[in-house]
């Protein structure tokens, strides 16, 4: 078992004077979600804008020289409540704009970022530059990363960010994703972390919803609750397509007992496996049993992997 809490956090958009106030609101919930047990809390898309009061500001204008200095204040507010902190903030490095996540470990030391794979119309004209970004070691996991419209182009940004291991996705976001994130949930066999202010969601890796909410709701309008959803995710899980797998697990359940959760998800032809026990990894019962992941089973049936994704090969599958 590896449990982690999540929390994403909603600002208002365009209701703030100027950056400090828009850094003391994000400090604010920041705290709320360290004290309500967060171990991480993602921001959404570049929170230096929130401030830009009219959609004919260029947004270069607001763009961040020395982002630390600049953030200090919450920076200092995460460090204090012990919470790691997902930053998205619009950059200018080395004179080229850059949209990007910062990843902030507990300590408040940074631990890498993710670069915008595809910049919108807008940010193009403005000269926001795209990047490639690998994922960033947390808390001993491999975070993945997108922002916003990015998601909309799932094999050129999640695939090759799967391939050096993700264990989830993090994606502050102008854009609510809908169906097509839980599609790539289920698809891609991870959770996903949408902090997205009017709807903010998280994930399973099954594409079940753990918590979802947001400014839509008119309880955080008329100014009651707080902006912030948490949820707890085992990273020590897995799903398993049907075939091949499913006439063992009344087998796993029976040798492991209360050590292991089963989920089945009928739509889905979907289990998941957990295990809750700190003496026994997925991994593990996995090699034990002979399963084979969602992930895995489906890579081997893949006619585009097969034929190379540009043609046929001449060769048979394997």
């Amino acid at each position: 078992m590896n449990e982690k809490t999540i929390a994403t956090i909603a600002l208002r958009d365009q209701e703030y004077p100027n950056l400090d106030a828009v850094l003391r609101e994000a400090g604010r919930w920041v705290e709320y979600a360290a004290a309500q047990g967060a171990e991480l809390a993602v921001l959404p898309e570049t929170i230096n804008l929130l401030h830009r009061t009219s959609h004919a500001a260029p947004i270069e204008e607001f763009a961040l020289e020395d982002w630390r200095q600049a953030t200090a204040l919450l920076c200092e507010i995460a460090s204090r409540s012990k919470i790691s902190l997902v930053l998205p903030l619009l950059v200018r490095d080395g004179g080229v704009l850059a949209n990007r996540f910062y990843v902030l470990s507990k300590e408040g030391t940074s631990l890498g970022f993710y670069q915008k794979r595809v910049p919108a119309l807008g940010e193009r004209s403005s000269g926001v530059k795209p990047g490639i970004s690998k994922p960033i070691a947390w808390e001993g996991l491999k975070m993945g990363g997108a922002i916003c419209i990015d998601l909309y182009f799932p094999n050129a940004v999640f695939d090759s960010q799967m391939a050096e291991g993700v264990d989830l996705f993090v994606i502050p976001s102008f854009t609510p994703g809908g169906l097509l994130l839980d599609s790539c949930a289920l698809t891609y066999g991870v959770p996903f972390v949408l902090a997205y202010s009017p709807w903010s969601r998280i994930l399973d890796r099954d594409g079940s919803e753990l918590a979802a909410g947001g400014y839509r709701s008119e309880t955080l309008r008329f100014g009651f609750g707080a902006p912030v959803l948490l949820a707890t995710i085992n990273f020590d899980a897995v799903t398993l397509f049907s075939d091949l797998n499913q006439d063992k697990m009344d087998e796993v359940a029976r040798c492991y007992g209360r050590d292991v959760r089963i989920r089945f998800d009928q739509h889905n032809c979907l289990f998941t496996l957990e295990s809750r026990s700190p003496n026994i990894s997925v991994t593990e019962i996995m090699r034990r049993f002979g399963l084979i992941s969602r992930r895995d089973y489906m890579a081997q049936l893949d006619p585009g992997a097969s034929e190379g994704r540009s043609g046929h090969t001449g060769q048979e599958p394997a």
